[in-house]
């Protein structure tokens, strides 16, 4: 009977934890409802390795911010890290499975705004620091989603509800001195055009 009655509790604290602004942090190994990228792509568009590579969830409360800024709240969780698997494999461009993040101050019914991030942790060990390593010309990729929308489900809906249907595919960007080589040379190509 003792076993009956922590195992009864054990699932209504399951079933509360859910209820209370939670969201299921993958964007792989899962069945979504709607087709849709949501894999992270390298520069190339490739799809994202490597377990350097890490990923972190971010929210604020309330609906409809796609251009989320950098004054949104972090989760409390550790990021996760990218699958060290080959380019080809269908988890690539996906985090290992981190399970349930809490949004809190969001309760069930209500909406958040949710981006994920992701830098290479030789930048740093959160995303601030990466990017301000990045900013300063540090070697590393670094990005994050469009900011999507995600509505807290009623207490015992089923755990497709509490996924991350609305989060779609972005890259990540090399350090600034890729991209500036990139644009010198695009300038020069131009000038060289307008020569001939």
């Amino acid at each position: 009977m003792k076993k009956l009655i922590l195992s009864a509790a054990s699932l209504l604290a399951v079933v509360a934890a859910m209820a209370q602004g939670t969201v299921d942090f993958r964007n792989g190994g899962i069945t979504f409802a709607t087709i849709a990228d949501r894999l992270v792509r390298d520069v190339d568009g490739s799809a994202l390795v490597g377990a350097n590579f890490r990923a972190q969830l971010y929210f604020e409360p309330g609906l409809g911010n796609p251009a989320i800024d950098q004054s949104v709240r972090s989760i409390t969780n550790a990021p996760l890290n990218f699958r060290a698997v080959s380019p080809t494999n269908a988890l690539a461009g996906t985090w290992q499975a981190g399970g349930i993040r809490t949004l809190q101050g969001v309760d069930i019914g209500q909406g958040a705004t949710l981006q994920v991030r992701v830098w290479d942790s030789v930048l740093g060990a959160t995303y601030e620091a990466a990017l301000l390593a990045f900013n300063q010309g540090a070697v590393g990729k670094i990005g994050h989603s469009q900011g999507f929308n995600f509505t807290v489900p009623p207490a015992g809906s089923p755990p497709a509800l509490y996924y991350m249907e609305n989060m779609r595919s972005f890259n990540v960007v090399p350090e600034p001195s890729v991209i500036l080589l990139g644009a010198i040379g695009a300038a020069v190509l131009l000038l060289r055009r307008r020569k001939s």
